[in-house]
């Protein structure tokens, strides 16, 4: 799916108007400071296959939060809360929870299953949830990874799941960069993208992060063109991973 694609996705699922019928969109919310309230709605859209997770608040535009989702996939995003983009509306217009791609919250295909969404906002001590069940969607067809908004990142559970996200995505970040086309600059990240995918199956953590770091750096000016979105997306991802501390089992 493409970005703008993604994008319309979950304007739909914010404003219900693109989804049929479906109880796991209705919107919770909480209120705090008084009369102020933290509003979420999340769930699948068997329409686009993905699922949204949508806050908007009475807050500060620059304001930061975090999403938490648990389930058959565990995600991790920080954002901020940000003015409403055109075409988007809520109650009142208030400020539109952003994790980097267009201001308007986060949409992504996972793996079907019941999960639990929370948005929350540490500088008011406040946090709402909500639990939903997603259907079936579908990884990137290339790199078999799943695709996430650009701050956001998986969170391994397992040690198992650890080893084979890390790899995934490692991987991810050589094959964006063996499709791009003959340039100085692919010739410059190629060494890079199989010394730090060597590196993961050889399990020297800190060689894979430092050649992973120069791709995420190299590559960040050019995140608004393919494949230097997907090269960053997963070169980000990829160093997230790394440097998470391995779980217990």
């Amino acid at each position: 799916m493409t970005r703008r694609a993604v994008l319309a996705a979950i304007a739909c699922l914010a404003i219900a108007a693109c989804n049929a019928p479906d109880a796991s969109s209705d919107q919770v919310s909480i209120t705090f400071e008084g009369n102020k309230e933290l509003v979420l709605e999340a769930g699948f859209s068997p329409n686009a296959q993905d699922i949204g997770i949508v806050a908007w608040a009475d807050v500060d535009v620059g304001t930061a939060a975090t999403i938490e989702m648990t389930g058959p996939f565990h995600m991790h995003c920080d954002g901020t809360f940000q003015a409403v983009p055109a075409g988007f509306q809520n109650p009142g217009n208030r400020p539109v929870l952003d994790v980097g791609d267009g201001h308007i919250g986060a949409s992504f295909h996972a793996p079907a299953g019941q999960y639990t969404a929370v948005v929350s906002i540490p500088s008011k001590k406040v946090r709402v949830k909500k639990s939903f069940r997603a259907g079936v969607s579908y990884s990137d067809p290339i790199t078999g990874a799943w695709d996430l908004p650009v701050n956001c990142v998986p969170v391994a559970d397992t040690q198992q799941q650890l080893t084979d996200l890390t790899t995934q995505h490692v991987h991810a970040v050589d094959v964006w960069i063996g499709r791009m086309e003959a340039s100085a600059l692919k010739a410059q990240l190629s060494p890079l993208a199989s010394k730090a995918y060597q590196a993961v199956l050889a399990g020297d953590r800190p060689t894979a992060i430092q050649a992973l770091t120069t791709i995420r750096d190299t590559v960040q000016p050019l995140i608004s063109q393919n494949p230097g979105y997907d090269i960053f997306r997963d070169s980000k991802v990829s160093i997230a991973l790394l440097t998470q501390p391995i779980p217990a089992t």
